[in-house]
């Protein structure tokens, strides 16, 4: 009996070890094609690990800031004159005056900048480019004096040229985003991310942080019009201009 039960009981841990594999080896299986199955989501994501961690559009803002901002914005005591050094001498040589000494960056949702932001089916009648900064020369990458330059243009609040005075302002698309309609399925989290990591860049560095102005917005309304750009950055101006009222009224306040 002793002899029976050890045999039965020998052949019972037998089968549950070949049990125990099998049930092991599918649901290694299982959890391989699952791992795989979220690669796969990732990559279509455009969340690719590619840049120690960075996607796309974080990939997209580090580019654009180290390689344009940080390059036209802040003065460097050099030759290569600043932005606030180039609207100064706009100013003085135009008889003019720049509404806010900043750089306006144009972030709409849905990539598109057109070459002229004067848009014939938007805002034909609220703006139109007026002149261009002093073009900044450097040698990069191998390319002797390339040149860099931005545009200033004229704003009119009301949308009628001969019965306003216009505001002048310095703004422009964001570049890199023109690339993103090769993504037109992942586009608006490639702009969305692009924008965040691009604000918090330039928010971190105190030679740009009071020289550019990122606007993001829907450039199309629910019922799929064209949006008047010219509009959203006059928004932006006021806002600027009450957040700068309020500032002053706060320091006039203070007692000595």
């Amino acid at each position: 009996m002793t002899v029976y039960k050890y045999q039965y009981g020998h052949d019972y841990l037998q089968k549950f070890n070949v049990i125990s594999c099998t049930m092991c080896v599918i649901i290694s299986y299982v959890l391989k094609k699952a791992a795989h199955l979220d690669e796969i989501k990732q990559e279509n994501t455009l969340n690719i690990n590619s840049m120690q961690g960075l996607d796309y559009g974080s990939a997209m803002a580090y580019s654009y800031y180290y390689g344009y901002l940080r390059i036209i914005l802040p003065s460097t005591g050099s030759l290569n004159k600043g932005l606030v050094e180039k609207l100064e001498n706009i100013e003085a040589n135009h008889n003019i005056e720049i509404s806010v000494h900043k750089l306006f960056i144009l972030i709409p949702s849905s990539s598109y900048i057109p070459p002229d932001l004067k848009e014939k089916e938007a805002s034909y009648q609220w703006m139109e480019s007026a002149m261009n900064l002093e073009e900044e020369e450097r040698n990069r990458a191998g390319i002797k004096r390339r040149t860099y330059h931005n545009t200033v243009y004229k704003i009119y609040s009301n949308g009628q040229r001969l019965k306003t005075t216009p505001l002048y302002i310095v703004v422009e698309g964001a570049t890199p985003l023109n690339e993103t309609n090769v993504y037109k399925k992942y586009g608006k989290e490639i702009i969305m991310k692009f924008y965040e990591k691009l604000k918090k860049l330039i928010s971190n560095d105190a030679e740009c942080a009071d020289l550019c102005e990122l606007i993001y917005y829907n450039d199309y309304d629910n019922n799929g019009t064209k949006v008047n750009v010219a509009k959203v950055i006059l928004s932006r101006l006021s806002q600027i201009w009450n957040v700068n009222s309020e500032n002053f009224n706060n320091v006039t306040n203070i007692k000595l």
